[in-house]
Protein backbone atom coordinates (compact mmCIF):
# COMPACT_ATOMS: atom_id res chain seq x y z
CA UNK A 1 0.00 0.00 0.00
CA UNK A 2 1.17 3.24 -1.13
CA UNK A 3 -0.02 5.75 2.20
CA UNK A 4 2.31 8.66 0.75
CA UNK A 5 3.97 9.86 -2.46
CA UNK A 6 6.68 12.56 -2.25
CA UNK A 7 5.17 16.23 -3.07
CA UNK A 8 1.77 14.74 -3.50
CA UNK A 9 -1.66 14.94 -1.32
CA UNK A 10 -4.08 11.52 -1.42
CA UNK A 11 -7.44 12.39 -1.31
CA UNK A 12 -9.65 10.68 1.35
CA UNK A 13 -13.49 11.33 1.24
CA UNK A 14 -14.84 10.95 4.31
CA UNK A 15 -17.75 8.59 5.10
CA UNK A 16 -18.00 8.94 1.29
CA UNK A 17 -18.22 12.13 0.13
CA UNK A 18 -20.49 13.34 2.50
CA UNK A 19 -20.23 16.78 1.62
CA UNK A 20 -22.41 16.21 -1.71
CA UNK A 21 -24.57 12.82 -0.76
CA UNK A 22 -25.64 11.07 2.32
CA UNK A 23 -22.29 9.55 4.00
CA UNK A 24 -21.35 5.98 4.26
CA UNK A 25 -24.09 4.61 1.79
CA UNK A 26 -22.91 2.62 -0.82
CA UNK A 27 -23.73 5.88 -3.72
CA UNK A 28 -21.94 7.94 -2.25
CA UNK A 29 -18.75 5.28 -2.05
CA UNK A 30 -19.75 4.65 -6.15
CA UNK A 31 -19.74 8.62 -6.38
CA UNK A 32 -15.76 8.79 -5.71
CA UNK A 33 -14.63 6.27 -7.93
CA UNK A 34 -17.22 7.82 -10.70
CA UNK A 35 -14.87 11.00 -10.01
CA UNK A 36 -11.46 9.64 -10.14
CA UNK A 37 -10.97 9.29 -6.07
CA UNK A 38 -9.45 6.00 -5.10
CA UNK A 39 -9.27 6.33 -1.06
CA UNK A 40 -12.05 6.82 1.48
CA UNK A 41 -12.50 6.78 5.31
CA UNK A 42 -15.19 5.06 6.39
CA UNK A 43 -16.68 3.58 9.81
CA UNK A 44 -17.43 0.00 11.24
CA UNK A 45 -19.88 -1.00 13.95
CA UNK A 46 -21.47 -4.78 14.38
CA UNK A 47 -25.43 -5.41 14.40
CA UNK A 48 -26.70 -7.76 16.97
CA UNK A 49 -26.00 -10.79 14.71
CA UNK A 50 -22.51 -9.50 14.65
CA UNK A 51 -22.49 -8.84 10.86
CA UNK A 52 -20.01 -5.48 10.17
CA UNK A 53 -21.68 -2.90 9.21
CA UNK A 54 -20.91 1.15 8.02
CA UNK A 55 -22.11 3.51 10.23
CA UNK A 56 -20.12 6.07 12.02
CA UNK A 57 -22.52 6.60 15.80
CA UNK A 58 -23.16 3.83 18.45
CA UNK A 59 -26.83 5.03 17.82
CA UNK A 60 -29.51 5.58 14.80
CA UNK A 61 -28.98 9.27 14.19
CA UNK A 62 -32.06 10.91 14.19
CA UNK A 63 -30.66 13.58 11.86
CA UNK A 64 -30.59 11.33 8.82
CA UNK A 65 -32.31 7.94 9.89
CA UNK A 66 -36.66 7.37 8.68
CA UNK A 67 -38.06 4.55 9.72
CA UNK A 68 -40.26 2.30 7.36
CA UNK A 69 -43.07 4.65 6.84
CA UNK A 70 -40.70 7.20 5.90
CA UNK A 71 -41.16 9.38 8.96
CA UNK A 72 -37.73 10.92 10.89
CA UNK A 73 -36.99 8.79 14.25
CA UNK A 74 -37.15 10.59 17.22
CA UNK A 75 -35.64 8.46 19.90
CA UNK A 76 -32.14 9.00 20.13
CA UNK A 77 -30.95 5.58 22.21
CA UNK A 78 -31.70 3.13 19.05
CA UNK A 79 -28.38 1.34 19.68
CA UNK A 80 -27.03 -0.25 16.91
CA UNK A 81 -25.82 -3.09 18.55
CA UNK A 82 -29.07 -3.76 19.93
CA UNK A 83 -30.57 -4.70 16.18
CA UNK A 84 -30.03 -7.56 14.04
CA UNK A 85 -29.17 -6.18 9.89
CA UNK A 86 -32.59 -7.52 8.92
CA UNK A 87 -33.69 -4.78 11.62
CA UNK A 88 -30.89 -1.69 10.66
CA UNK A 89 -31.73 -2.49 6.65
CA UNK A 90 -35.55 -1.32 7.42
CA UNK A 91 -34.58 2.26 8.35
CA UNK A 92 -33.61 4.66 5.25
CA UNK A 93 -30.63 7.01 5.50
CA UNK A 94 -30.94 8.65 2.21
CA UNK A 95 -31.55 11.98 3.52
CA UNK A 96 -30.90 14.64 5.66
CA UNK A 97 -32.77 17.15 8.47
CA UNK A 98 -32.05 19.84 6.97
CA UNK A 99 -33.71 21.64 10.03
CA UNK A 100 -31.45 19.80 12.70
CA UNK A 101 -28.19 21.24 14.05
CA UNK A 102 -26.19 18.31 12.30
CA UNK A 103 -28.14 18.73 9.13
CA UNK A 104 -27.13 22.77 8.98
CA UNK A 105 -23.63 21.52 8.79
CA UNK A 106 -24.81 20.06 5.10
CA UNK A 107 -27.02 22.06 3.78
CA UNK A 108 -26.31 21.21 -0.08
CA UNK A 109 -25.87 17.46 0.62
CA UNK A 110 -28.24 15.51 -2.12
CA UNK A 111 -30.86 13.26 -0.73
CA UNK A 112 -31.12 9.69 -2.53
CA UNK A 113 -34.03 7.25 -2.41
CA UNK A 114 -33.96 3.84 -0.59
CA UNK A 115 -30.34 4.31 1.21
CA UNK A 116 -29.76 1.42 3.89
CA UNK A 117 -27.01 1.22 6.05
CA UNK A 118 -24.83 -1.51 4.21
CA UNK A 119 -22.67 -4.07 5.26
CA UNK A 120 -18.99 -4.11 5.12
CA UNK A 121 -18.68 -6.79 2.48
CA UNK A 122 -20.85 -5.13 -0.10
CA UNK A 123 -18.52 -2.24 0.28
CA UNK A 124 -15.41 -4.38 -0.13
CA UNK A 125 -17.55 -6.07 -3.13
CA UNK A 126 -17.98 -2.26 -4.47
CA UNK A 127 -14.14 -1.19 -3.91
CA UNK A 128 -13.12 -4.51 -5.44
CA UNK A 129 -14.97 -3.64 -8.37
CA UNK A 130 -13.43 -0.42 -8.94
CA UNK A 131 -9.94 -0.93 -8.13
CA UNK A 132 -6.68 1.04 -8.69
CA UNK A 133 -3.35 0.88 -8.00
CA UNK A 134 -3.81 4.03 -5.48
CA UNK A 135 -6.61 2.19 -3.80
CA UNK A 136 -6.37 3.00 -0.19
CA UNK A 137 -9.71 2.32 2.56
CA UNK A 138 -9.49 3.43 5.64
CA UNK A 139 -11.67 1.30 7.67
CA UNK A 140 -12.18 3.20 11.01
CA UNK A 141 -13.36 0.51 13.65
CA UNK A 142 -15.68 2.30 16.46
CA UNK A 143 -14.49 1.39 19.49
CA UNK A 144 -15.15 3.09 23.26
CA UNK A 145 -13.36 2.42 26.54
CA UNK A 146 -15.68 4.54 27.82
CA UNK A 147 -18.99 2.91 27.57
CA UNK A 148 -20.06 -0.66 27.44
CA UNK A 149 -22.58 -2.93 25.58
CA UNK A 150 -22.13 -0.71 22.46
CA UNK A 151 -19.94 -3.10 20.42
CA UNK A 152 -18.25 -6.69 21.53
CA UNK A 153 -15.18 -6.53 23.01
CA UNK A 154 -12.13 -5.70 21.11
CA UNK A 155 -10.95 -8.58 20.62
CA UNK A 156 -14.01 -10.12 19.41
CA UNK A 157 -14.69 -7.14 16.97
CA UNK A 158 -11.45 -7.12 15.26
CA UNK A 159 -12.18 -10.70 14.35
CA UNK A 160 -15.45 -10.52 12.99
CA UNK A 161 -14.09 -7.58 11.04
CA UNK A 162 -10.88 -9.40 9.54
CA UNK A 163 -12.96 -12.53 8.74
CA UNK A 164 -14.89 -9.99 6.07
CA UNK A 165 -11.86 -8.74 5.36
CA UNK A 166 -9.81 -12.15 4.66
CA UNK A 167 -12.78 -12.62 2.31
CA UNK A 168 -11.99 -9.83 0.02
CA UNK A 169 -8.87 -9.55 -2.47
CA UNK A 170 -8.46 -6.32 -0.48
CA UNK A 171 -6.13 -6.64 2.38
CA UNK A 172 -3.27 -5.08 0.54
CA UNK A 173 -5.31 -1.82 0.03
CA UNK A 174 -6.28 -1.26 3.51
CA UNK A 175 -6.01 0.21 6.60
CA UNK A 176 -7.32 0.36 10.16
CA UNK A 177 -7.26 2.83 12.29
CA UNK A 178 -9.11 3.69 15.49
CA UNK A 179 -9.67 6.06 18.35
CA UNK A 180 -9.63 3.04 20.75
CA UNK A 181 -5.66 2.15 20.93
CA UNK A 182 -7.14 -1.62 22.01
CA UNK A 183 -8.43 -2.06 18.77
CA UNK A 184 -5.17 -1.63 17.15
CA UNK A 185 -3.24 -3.67 19.75
CA UNK A 186 -5.53 -6.68 18.44
CA UNK A 187 -5.09 -6.00 15.19
CA UNK A 188 -1.63 -6.24 15.44
CA UNK A 189 -2.18 -9.78 17.36
CA UNK A 190 -4.55 -11.16 15.12
CA UNK A 191 -2.59 -9.88 11.38
CA UNK A 192 0.03 -7.98 12.17
CA UNK A 193 0.41 -7.29 7.91
CA UNK A 194 -2.52 -5.50 8.19
CA UNK A 195 -1.67 -1.63 8.79
CA UNK A 196 -2.84 0.62 11.11
CA UNK A 197 -3.53 4.23 11.98
CA UNK A 198 -3.51 5.98 15.09
CA UNK A 199 -6.30 8.35 15.44
CA UNK A 200 -5.60 11.10 17.75
CA UNK A 201 -7.84 13.80 19.17
CA UNK A 202 -5.95 16.75 21.67
CA UNK A 203 -9.42 19.15 21.74
CA UNK A 204 -10.88 19.79 24.80
CA UNK A 205 -14.16 18.82 23.22
CA UNK A 206 -15.70 18.04 19.90
CA UNK A 207 -19.57 17.03 18.33
CA UNK A 208 -18.99 13.94 19.16
CA UNK A 209 -15.71 13.53 21.21
CA UNK A 210 -13.92 14.62 23.38
CA UNK A 211 -9.79 14.71 24.25
CA UNK A 212 -8.49 11.47 24.09
CA UNK A 213 -4.96 11.75 24.28
CA UNK A 214 -3.03 12.26 28.01
CA UNK A 215 -0.98 9.80 29.80
CA UNK A 216 -2.14 6.62 30.47
CA UNK A 217 -5.65 7.22 28.88
CA UNK A 218 -8.23 4.38 28.33
CA UNK A 219 -8.23 5.62 24.69
CA UNK A 220 -4.65 5.14 24.01
CA UNK A 221 -3.94 1.63 26.13
CA UNK A 222 -3.05 3.36 29.27
CA UNK A 223 -0.10 3.73 27.91
CA UNK A 224 2.52 6.49 30.11
CA UNK A 225 2.77 9.51 27.78
CA UNK A 226 5.19 12.56 28.99
CA UNK A 227 4.20 15.19 26.50
CA UNK A 228 1.91 14.82 23.35
CA UNK A 229 5.09 15.62 21.05
CA UNK A 230 5.83 12.18 21.54
CA UNK A 231 3.29 10.66 19.89
CA UNK A 232 4.63 10.22 16.34
CA UNK A 233 7.65 8.23 18.19
CA UNK A 234 5.15 5.96 20.36
CA UNK A 235 3.12 5.43 17.14
CA UNK A 236 6.39 4.50 15.30
CA UNK A 237 7.56 2.26 17.97
CA UNK A 238 3.62 0.39 18.48
CA UNK A 239 4.32 -0.57 14.57
CA UNK A 240 1.95 1.85 13.39
CA UNK A 241 1.84 2.69 9.90
CA UNK A 242 0.24 6.02 10.05
CA UNK A 243 -0.82 8.92 12.18
CA UNK A 244 -4.58 10.07 11.79
CA UNK A 245 -4.45 13.21 13.94
CA UNK A 246 -7.47 16.36 14.33
CA UNK A 247 -5.64 18.96 11.78
CA UNK A 248 -6.06 21.54 14.14
CA UNK A 249 -3.99 19.43 16.75
CA UNK A 250 -1.02 19.62 14.41
CA UNK A 251 1.41 22.20 13.08
CA UNK A 252 4.20 21.81 10.56
CA UNK A 253 6.80 20.76 13.33
CA UNK A 254 4.83 17.87 14.56
CA UNK A 255 4.25 16.59 10.76
CA UNK A 256 8.23 16.83 10.06
CA UNK A 257 8.85 14.96 13.69
CA UNK A 258 6.12 12.68 12.18
CA UNK A 259 8.23 12.04 9.11
CA UNK A 260 11.66 11.90 10.92
CA UNK A 261 9.98 8.81 11.93
CA UNK A 262 8.83 7.54 8.54
CA UNK A 263 5.40 8.05 9.55
CA UNK A 264 2.85 9.28 7.64
CA UNK A 265 0.62 11.75 8.43
CA UNK A 266 -3.04 12.02 7.45
CA UNK A 267 -5.50 14.73 8.95
CA UNK A 268 -9.43 14.92 9.32
CA UNK A 269 -11.63 16.50 8.70
CA UNK A 270 -10.51 19.49 6.18
CA UNK A 271 -13.31 21.02 4.75
CA UNK A 272 -12.88 24.49 3.87
CA UNK A 273 -9.73 25.73 1.10
CA UNK A 274 -7.83 27.99 3.59
CA UNK A 275 -7.43 24.83 5.74
CA UNK A 276 -6.87 22.33 3.04
CA UNK A 277 -4.02 24.83 1.48
CA UNK A 278 -2.43 25.30 4.84
CA UNK A 279 -2.65 21.42 5.69
CA UNK A 280 -0.76 20.78 2.28
CA UNK A 281 1.63 23.69 3.58
CA UNK A 282 2.17 22.08 6.56
CA UNK A 283 3.14 18.92 4.23
CA UNK A 284 0.84 16.43 5.59
CA UNK A 285 0.32 13.35 3.36
CA UNK A 286 -3.17 12.54 3.05
CA UNK A 287 -6.23 15.07 3.96
CA UNK A 288 -9.68 13.80 4.64
CA UNK A 289 -12.42 15.74 3.62
CA UNK A 290 -16.22 15.43 3.60
CA UNK A 291 -15.77 17.54 -0.14
CA UNK A 292 -13.52 15.42 -2.08
CA UNK A 293 -14.31 16.69 -5.09
CA UNK A 294 -13.43 20.22 -3.82
CA UNK A 295 -9.90 19.56 -2.89
CA UNK A 296 -9.64 17.73 -6.24
CA UNK A 297 -10.45 20.76 -8.08
CA UNK A 298 -8.42 23.36 -5.60
CA UNK A 299 -5.06 20.83 -6.36
CA UNK A 300 -5.65 21.24 -9.90
CA UNK A 301 -5.81 25.19 -9.70
CA UNK A 302 -2.89 25.44 -7.54
CA UNK A 303 -1.12 22.64 -10.10
CA UNK A 304 -0.49 20.77 -6.39
CA UNK A 305 -0.25 17.10 -7.30
CA UNK A 306 -2.90 14.69 -6.11
CA UNK A 307 -3.61 10.61 -5.69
Amino acid sequence: MILAKPNHIKIYGHRGARGDLPENTLDSFKYLFENNINAYETDILISKDLIPVITHDFRLDPSFTKDEEGDWITDENIKIFDLTYNEISKFDVGSLNKLTRYGRRFLNQRSLENQKIPKLDELLELSSKNLSQDTIINLEIKSTPDEKNLTPNPKEMVQIVLNDIKKSNLQDKIIISSFDWRILREVKNQNPEISRAYLTFQQEKGMKIKKTIYSKSPWIDHIPLTIVYDLPKIIKELGGSAWHPYFKDINKKAVKDAHDYSLPVNVWTVNDEYNMLKMIEYEVDGIMTDYPLKLKELCDKKNIKWF
